[in-house]
This record gives structure tokens, C-alpha cells and sequence, in this order.
């Protein structure tokens, strides 16, 4: 999410509004939008029926019932133009390539409101904001590591770890960006 936030900016400029859908309950998305200081709000879909189903972004693997990872672009008037659903939740799209995909669409520049989250309560397992660009760093290395060990599994486990260390670098960045706002 903080990914998202750094470039919102970017997102606005190129005609598109922000929103993020997942199981969570408004109480926890106040949480998260306090946290990391997002500029969009988060819908919470907690049986996955209004959103996430419709939208094929279930994950039926998972026995939590989440929703995978996915960037999903509609024009103003609904019609879907971009879509990426992720493997699973250490997948997700590089902004730059999002950002790239908005624009080419030539959309003039929109304004988004900033949300109104309501009461935060934070879920029991949330990570502090000050502990945010240590976990990155720490699945940043582990991934190095692993693409090491694990050289003899050939090139798609390689760019997979460098996919890897490349999206854990940009959540530090942001993250970092939103303790400097």
C-alpha cells in the first residue's frame, strides 16, 4: 500500500483514482490508513461477495479466504482496461510498469479526495510503522540468499528472487517516504 501512496501523485496525474479492496474490517483499513498515511481509501469486502469474487480475485487456495494481490484499472465510465492478479501475495507489479499502463491511456489529470477511515484498531499481528524497513530488509536478503543457494534451479527461480529483492527495496522506499511526510 505504501508503494501505491508514494505514487499516487503519479496515479492522479495520469487520470486514475486509487482505492484498495480486501477481507479486513473498515476498523483495520483506519489502521492501516493512519499508519501508512494513505491518500486512498480501503474497502473492506470481508465475505468476499461485493468485490473480490465478482472480480475473479479470490484465492481459493488459501484456507484464510483473502484476496490475491491484483491492480485492476477501469476508465470513468467502467470499462475495465488493465488487470494483473498476482501468483500470490509476494507477487505484485512494479509500479513504474502501472504507472506506465494509466498514462498511455491519455486520461486528463483527476483530483481524489483523501479518505475518512474512521475509528483505527489495529490487528493483533500489525507490524509498526518503525519496523517496516527492517522486515523489508530482511525478505530483501533472504530472497539474495536464496537465489544464491538455489542457482541450479535455473533462470524463472532467479528472476523470481530478483522480482523479489527489487519489490522489497521499493516498499522500504516508501515506507521511508511516508516517516519523511
Amino acid at each position: 500500500m505504501a508503494s501505491l501512496a508514494h505514487r499516487h501523485q503519479e496515479i492522479l496525474a495520469a487520470g486514475f483514482r486509487t482505492a484498495a479492496i480486501d477481507v479486513d474490517s473498515p476498523s483495520r483499513h483506519a489502521a492501516m490508513v493512519e499508519k501508512l498515511k494513505l491518500p486512498f481509501p480501503m474497502l473492506s469486502d470481508p465475505d468476499r461477495s461485493r468485490a473480490i469474487v465478482p472480480y475473479g480475485l479470490a484465492d481459493h487456495q488459501d484456507p484464510r479466504r483473502v484476496a490475491l494481490p491484483a491492480l485492476v484499472a477501469a476508465l470513468p465510465g467502467g470499462e475495465e482496461v488493465y488487470r494483473f492478479v498476482a501468483r500470490d501475495y509476494a507477487d505484485r507489479l512494479p509500479e513504474d510498469v502501472l504507472v506506465g499502463v494509466l498514462a498511455s491511456h491519455g486520461l486528463p489529470p483527476t483530483t481524489q479526495p483523501p479518505p475518512k477511515p474512521g475509528q483505527p484498531e489495529p490487528g493483533p499481528r500489525a507490524v509498526p510503522l518503525r519496523a517496516l524497513v527492517p522486515y523489508f530488509r530482511g525478505g530483501h536478503y533472504a530472497a539474495l540468499s536464496l537465489g544464491m543457494r538455489h542457482r541450479r534451479l535455473g533462470e524463472e527461480f532467479r528472476d523470481d528472487a530478483k522480482a523479489f529483492v527489487a519489490e522489497m527495496e521499493r516498499f522500504a522506499d516508501a515506507v521511508k517516504a511516508v516517516r519523511d511526510r
